[in-house]
């Protein structure tokens, strides 16, 4: 028997209808009912940094092996990010006598992303190798020794934007390399998605991960129903564009003809790069990541806000690193596979569809409810909003 839901001011009658409107596929169900769940606990309160350096000891503690003594040592507080309690500190323990570099991710009461832990953490175990990305050690998806869920993952140096950047005040949005690194991190960010891309992600299937089916718009389907979901338990008031945005991308679904690992935040702003040799040293924020059709990562790194025009003011370069027709016929060459216009333009409707969910319901709720450590942050993702309808509106001028 499914389990109702409520939240503050939404009955569970209507939290169940909503489920039953739009279906989704299970690991999905899981985020949302987990996230609606949590809303009825206390909001926001600060965690003391030798609180949560306990908790994680005795996480590490009962994954590690029998008899393992660990040690957590120089516990600090990070920044950065809108949704996540993040807090690096060195290891110690029999395995690793040496100090290890280490972060842990965690939720606040209610994070910007419905997510689970453990779809994030498969996904990582699974790119090992393929492209930069943190390596992952423990996760703890149902919060049985830290106050909210999270996973351990070693620590990466690096930047996310020039340290003389004068442009784009959050990192991603609107972020201005400069000519010399452009080239170089441009190579790597089409490098990188096309070795994504091309994984076979087949036998990856869990509980935590669905393998939707190619040749159907499955997938699609569930995408567009999670979104649909969030935005009607969550908007704060009614929206006529994104009720014409939801009723056209549900009339026009697109079949997928291959699954690939989505990273689900490909962008500039969620990698590390080292300065002196323009290399991408880790690729951050998989906590999106799920199996789907690549285009919904090539829609997305290619959305107007994360980029910006060049110099000269005629040449738009996605993410700030190539130009648009450069960027998708680049990643053709790399990856083998095609691009297909009317899927990029489905998804690039949704793109913009999902993070205006994001910015103009979920992160206002929370911020309303006093949910997150970011509440000021999250209220100020409301300015990206008239950029994300604008956009919204003159796609589906194209398609109506």
């Amino acid at each position: 028997m499914t389990r109702t839901l409520s939240a503050p001011g939404i009955s569970t009658a209507t939290v169940a209808e909503v489920r039953d409107r739009f279906p989704t596929d299970p690991a999905a169900q899981r985020a949302i009912d987990r996230k609606f769940t949590r809303r009825q606990g206390p909001g926001w309160s600060p965690i003391g940094l030798d609180e949560l350096t306990e908790a994680l000891r005795g996480l590490i503690a009962a994954q590690a092996d029998a008899g393992t003594d660990v040690e957590l040592r120089n516990s600090r507080w990070l920044t950065g990010g809108a949704s996540k309690i993040q807090m690096a500190f060195d290891l110690v323990s029999d395995e690793h006598p040496e100090p290890r570099k280490l972060l842990l991710r965690m939720d606040p009461p209610e994070s910007l992303n419905a997510t689970i832990k453990t779809s994030e953490f498969e996904i990582l175990r699974g790119v090992a190798g393929v492209l930069p990305a943190p390596e992952v050690l423990w996760v703890d998806d149902e919060a049985c020794h830290l106050p909210e869920p999270g996973l351990v993952c070693g620590f990466v140096s690096g930047v996310t934007k020039p340290t003389l950047a004068t442009t784009g005040q959050v990192s991603g949005l609107g972020t201005d390399f400069g000519p010399a690194l452009r080239k170089p991190l441009g190579d790597q960010l089409i490098a990188g998605l096309a070795a994504l891309h091309t994984i076979d992600p087949g036998s990856w299937g869990s509980e935590a991960l669905t393998v939707p089916a190619a040749g159907t718009t499955e997938r699609a389907s569930r995408q567009l129903n999670f979104e649909r979901q969030l935005w009607t338990l969550d908007s704060l008031d009614a929206s006529p564009i994104m009720e014409l945005a939801a009723n056209w991308l549900a009339r026009n679904l697109p079949v997928m003809d291959r699954v690939s690992v989505v990273h689900g935040d490909f962008r500039s702003g969620n990698f590390l790069f080292d300065e002196d040799t323009a290399t991408i040293t880790a690729w951050l924020d998989w906590e999106s990541a799920h199996l789907g059709d690549r285009h919904y990562d090539l829609a997305y790194c290619a959305q107007d806000l994360f980029g910006h025009y060049d110099e000269t003011g005629e040449t738009f370069l996605v993410s700030g690193l190539v130009p648009r027709e450069e960027f998708f016929e680049r990643y053709s060459e790399a990856s083998g596979l095609t691009v297909d216009p009317e899927r990029l333009r489905w998804y690039s409707i949704f793109c913009g569809f999902s993070a205006t969910v994001k910015t103009l319901a979920t992160s206002m709720r929370i911020a309303q409810l006093g949910r997150s450590h970011q509440d000021v942050l999250l209220a100020r993702l409301e300015g990206t909003v008239p950029i994300l309808l604008g956009q919204l509106g003159r796609q589906l001028q194209e398609v109506l």
